[in-house]
C-alpha cells in the first residue's frame, strides 16, 4: 500500500459530521461554502456526513431529498419550518425550529470521538451541538461566519453595556473555550475573539478563509453580458455592489455617492442582490427619483460571471464597527472577475488589510458617501491604474484564495489526531 491509498485509509477512519442550517441545493454564501468544504473533505478520502435543512434563503421553495449521497457526501435533511427569511419573525421562527430538529437527529448521529463542524448561523444552532458533543465525547470544530452578539452593536439592536450584551457574551465565551478548533474567516475575527475570550488557547484559533471560484470567474468582455445589454451600458461606466442587503451593509451612504454623481451622465450603479435593507434603498431611489442607480435581484450562480463582469468597479461597503465580526465573501470573487476594488470598511478589518495588502484597490472610511463620490471618480478617470490594479487582483485569487488552496488547508485541519 503506497502513500496516498494509506492517507486516504487513515481519513475514512476519521468521521466528520457537517453540521449547517444551509447546504446544497442553497445557494446562498453559507449554503454554497458549508458544500465546498464537505464535498472537498470527501473528496480527499474522509467520511463526510451533512446533517442540515431544506432550502430558506435563495432557493427557498426547492424541495430536495430528504437523504442523498452527492458528491461522496452522505447528506440528511431535517424537517423544519421555511418561512420567507426576509420577514424577521419567520426567520427566527426557521431559526428554532431547524436548530432543534438537526440537534435532536445530532443526538443520535454523533458519536464518540466523531469531529463535528458545526456553523456560527443560526446562533442557538452550536450551543445544542456543543453540548451533545460534550456528552458524546466528540470534537467540536466551531467555524464562525459571525460573532455574536456584538453583531447587534452596529444595527443598535444591543449595546456593549447592556445586560442581555454581557450575558451572551459569556455563554460565547464559554462555546469559544470549549471548542476544540475554532476557524475564523480573518484575523481581524480572530484578534476580536482574542480579546473577548483573554484565557484562550490561541492554538486553537486557525484562519482559513472562503475562497474564490478561479474557474467560473474570470474577466470576460463587458459588451458580451446580457446585464450590460439589458440596460445598455457598454458607454457607462458602471459601479457594482453584489451580495446581501442586509442591516449590517451601509448602502445608503453609496447611494448617496451615487445622487451626488447624478449629473455624471456616463457613471451608472448597479446593485445585485436582496436582503432586510433592500426596502430602505429602493425607497430611497424612488423619492429622489435617481435614474442612474438600477437595482437587480440575485442572479442564478451560472449567470454570476456575467454579472460580475457588467461593471468596472466593485463596491464593498460595511457600518461602521463591523471589522472581526463578519467578513464578506464575496471579495474572493470580486477578486477572480479582475475589477478594482473601493471598500468603505474599518481600516483593521481583514478587507482593509487585503486591499492594502495586495494593492488592489481603495479603502475609505465607512459612512463617508462624499468620499466615496470622489474615490469613483478617480478610478473612473484613472482607467489604466485600474486595469493594473485589477490584473493584481486576479493574480492574488489564484495564489492566496482558489478552491484548491482553501480546501487544502481544511484537510491539514482535520487530518490532526
Amino acid at each position: 500500500m503506497d502513500n496516498s491509498e494509506l492517507c486516504k485509509l487513515n481519513n475514512l477512519m476519521k468521521k466528520i459530521l457537517v453540521i449547517s442550517e444551509l447546504y446544497y441545493p442553497e445557494q446562498n454564501a453559507t449554503g454554497y461554502f458549508l458544500t465546498g468544504i464537505a464535498e472537498g473533505l470527501a473528496k480527499n478520502g474522509f467520511d463526510i456526513s451533512v446533517l442540515c435543512g431544506q432550502p430558506t434563503y435563495n432557493n427557498r421553495g426547492v424541495r430536495s431529498k430528504k437523504e442523498e449521497i452527492r458528491h461522496g457526501v452522505k447528506i440528511k435533511r431535517c424537517l423544519a419550518t421555511t418561512f420567507d427569511s426576509k420577514n424577521i419573525i419567520g426567520r427566527l421562527i426557521n431559526f428554532f425550529t431547524i436548530s432543534l430538529s438537526i440537534a435532536s437527529h445530532a443526538i443520535f448521529k454523533i458519536k464518540k470521538s466523531d469531529k463535528v463542524l458545526v456553523v456560527t448561523n443560526p446562533p442557538l444552532l452550536p450551543y445544542l451541538i456543543r453540548l451533545i458533543c460534550f456528552f458524546k465525547r466528540a470534537k467540536f470544530y466551531l467555524l464562525v461566519h459571525d460573532v455574536y452578539p456584538d453583531v447587534f452593536v452596529p444595527l443598535g439592536l444591543i449595546k456593549k453595556s447592556s445586560f442581555i450584551f454581557k450575558l451572551l457574551s459569556k455563554l460565547n465565551t464559554w462555546l469559544f473555550q470549549s471548542s476544540y478548533r475554532i476557524i475564523v474567516l480573518g484575523r481581524d475575527m480572530r484578534d476580536l475573539i482574542r480579546g473577548k475570550c483573554r484565557n484562550l488557547d490561541h492554538k486553537k484559533i486557525k484562519i482559513i478563509p472562503n475562497w474564490a471560484d478561479i474557474n467560473k470567474i474570470s474577466l470576460i468582455n463587458k459588451e458580451g453580458c446580457k446585464f450590460v445589454k439589458k440596460y445598455q451600458l457598454e458607454d457607462q461606466f458602471v459601479v457594482q455592489y453584489s451580495g446581501n442587503h442586509g442591516r449590517t451593509h451601509d448602502l445608503i451612504s453609496l447611494v448617496k455617492a451615487a445622487e451626488i454623481l447624478k449629473d455624471e451622465g456616463d457613471i451608472k450603479f448597479i446593485f445585485f442582490g436582496s436582503g432586510s435593507g433592500k426596502k430602505e434603498l429602493l425607497r430611497y431611489v424612488a423619492n429622489k427619483d435617481l435614474n442612474s442607480i438600477i437595482f437587480e435581484d440575485y442572479v442564478d450562480y451560472s449567470d454570476l460571471n456575467y454579472a460580475l463582469n457588467t461593471s468596472d468597479l466593485f463596491i464593498i461597503s460595511f457600518k461602521e464597527g463591523m471589522a472581526g465580526i463578519s467578513v464578506p465573501s464575496r471579495i474572493y470573487n470580486l477578486m477572480a472577475a479582475e475589477k478594482p476594488i473601493l471598500a468603505a470598511v474599518d481600516s483593521n478589518s481583514e478587507v482593509a488589510q487585503i486591499i492594502h495588502e495586495e494593492r488592489i484597490g481603495r479603502c475609505v472610511g465607512p459612512g463617508s458617501p462624499s468620499i466615496l463620490a470622489e474615490q469613483i471618480l478617480y478610478f473612473k478617470n484613472n482607467l489604466s491604474e485600474s486595469r493594473a490594479i485589477a490584473r493584481r487582483a486576479r493574480i492574488t485569487a489564484e495564489k492566496k484564495y482558489s478552491v484548491s488552496v482553501i480546501q487544502e488547508k481544511y484537510r491539514l485541519l482535520f487530518a490532526e489526531n
